[in-house]
């Protein structure tokens, strides 16, 4: 488990050790700047005494440390103070960088994995120095073989050098990214895909269901019309008056048989006439029982209301009607 001073973590003082030299430097401020030519880091004074001073037991000034000791006759050949301003100034509008969760070999060692989305480019950084930073560590950089620059809550604090990747390596962290990143866009499509597949369904639910419904009224008034049917009863033929004069009634009376129609003439006089008409050959003996007329001049049958028998008076008498002589 890792430990923390600062920005710096407990593996600060590994990456600076084996180093060919470490380089110190105080501004006029009195921060502390410690490079090994692949690292820059800006201390404070606990951060400084926590991570450097254990592995060179020497305060913090100008002077050069190596395999030898500490020299400050060439600590002024580099101003680390500018190299660190100069990288702040170049990165700062820079994109972060995302780390992948892999690392790749490089040719002396293990090696980190960055991506710059917005200038689509890789870049990879000796893992002993990435791991010599605290882990909310941000790096931005302008290209793969740039200084790299890292924040923490946006304050820049130290300053990584890259190691150039091979074009496999390259190729495979960008690959991780861009695939993931349309894997992503293909999701979010599928998504809302999905979304719409679940509104259409509601919507068709609803459709049916309003089908549904109107069946079911269709139904109902197709039951009330079959009803309607069934209770309707027909009207009643119009009934015809009811004679009242005795003209009338033997006109009625033989209006209604088949083939025959009768007329009254002088309806309004002492001495009406009622007039057969239409077929009356198969009705004759019956017509001259009653006490019908042979008109010749005419060619119909004819009653006068005086002499108009009934049925019931014809059948008393016992005798056939006597029969009218035609011309």
């Amino acid at each position: 488990m890792k430990k923390f001073t600062g920005r710096y973590t407990t593996n600060t003082a590994k990456a600076l050790k084996g180093s060919e030299r470490i380089l110190c430097q105080v501004s006029e401020d009195g921060t502390i700047y410690i490079c090994n030519g692949f690292l820059l880091c800006t201390m404070n004074a606990p951060e400084y005494a926590a991570t450097v001073q254990p592995l060179t037991c020497c305060e913090p000034g100008a002077w050069t440390f190596d395999k030898d000791g500490k020299h400050e006759d060439e600590a002024h050949k580099l101003d680390l103070v500018k190299l660190f301003a100069d990288t702040v100034r170049d990165t700062a509008d820079a994109a972060p960088l995302a780390r992948a969760p892999f690392t790749v070999q490089a040719k002396k060692a293990p090696a980190a994995c960055y991506y710059n989305a917005d200038a689509d480019f890789a870049a990879i950084y000796d893992t002993k120095f990435i791991d010599a930073l605290h882990p909310a560590t941000q790096l931005r950089t302008t290209s793969a073989i740039s200084a790299a620059l890292a924040y923490i809550n946006d304050e820049p604090f130290a300053v990584v050098m890259p190691i150039r990747a091979e074009p496999n390596a390259a190729r495979a962290i960008r690959a991780f990214f861009t695939e993931a990143a349309e894997d992503n866009t293909k999701t979010d499509e599928a998504d809302k895909l999905r979304a719409e597949l679940v509104q259409a369904q509601e919507e068709a639910a609803a459709l049916r269901g309003d089908l549904y419904r109107a069946a079911n009224e269709i139904d109902e008034l197709k039951n009330k019309l079959a009803e309607l049917h069934e209770t309707k009863t027909e009207q009643p033929a119009e009934q015809k008056p009811e004679p009242k004069t005795a003209a009338e009634i033997i006109a009625a009376r033989w209006a209604e048989v088949d083939g025959l129609t009768a007329t009254i003439k002088g309806a309004t006089t002492a001495a009406p006439v009622v007039w057969l008409a239409g077929d009356t050959k198969p009705h004759e003996k019956e017509i001259e029982a009653a006490g019908g007329k042979w008109s010749g001049k005419k060619n119909p049958y004819y009653f006068r209301v005086a002499g108009y028998k009934t049925q019931a008076e014809t059948a008393r008498r016992g005798r056939p009607p006597r029969m009218a002589a035609r011309r």
